[in-house]
């Protein structure tokens, strides 16, 4: 589960520390279809955490890079995630009207992460394991544990909104 040093509120700056699942466009329409056709994933849903990001190789280098990739291509994930159990959602940019709709009502939250950081974010990741469709590659499903991870609070389970 992940974790904010402050208050979760719209508009602060927030470091987070704890488990994520990495999502990218090719495995987030993998596994939207399993989670349609009722398929197990293998995935702690429940209270999770997603960045929408793909790493890439270098991780046992320390070299690795991950930054967020642009959050409004996600959205129409978000709404399934939400009905999982996922509460926390990273990413890059702003979301569509529905897509925060959905963050409110599911008490959920949208963290922004700053573009152009993911080297600085790659040295926040502690262990990183691939999880789901290896052969995509950095789109695979990656769980990655991070600590002292900045973002902004864009979106908060109170329906705060910062964009």
């Amino acid at each position: 589960m992940i974790c904010a040093d402050k208050e979760i509120k719209a508009g602060s700056i927030v470091n987070l520390s704890g488990e994520m699942f990495t999502l990218r466009d090719s495995s987030a329409k993998m596994l939207a279809g399993m989670l349609k056709n009722g398929e197990e994933t293998g995935l702690q849903l429940e209270d999770s955490a997603v960045f929408f990001a793909a790493p890439t190789p270098g991780f046992e280098e320390g070299r690795m890079s991950i930054g967020p990739t642009t959050s409004a291509r996600m959205a129409a994930f978000i709404p399934q995630l939400i009905e999982k159990g996922v509460r926390y959602f990273i990413g890059k940019g702003g979301l569509p009207e529905s897509a925060v709709k959905a963050i409110v009502e599911g008490k959920a939250a949208y963290f922004q992460a700053f573009g152009g950081t993911g080297a600085n974010y790659g040295s926040k990741v502690k262990s990183m394991e691939p999880l789901l469709f290896p052969e995509l590659g950095p789109e695979a499903v990656y769980k990655v544990y991070t600590s002292d991870f900045p973002v902004v609070i864009s979106v908060d389970p109170n329906g705060g909104i910062f964009f």
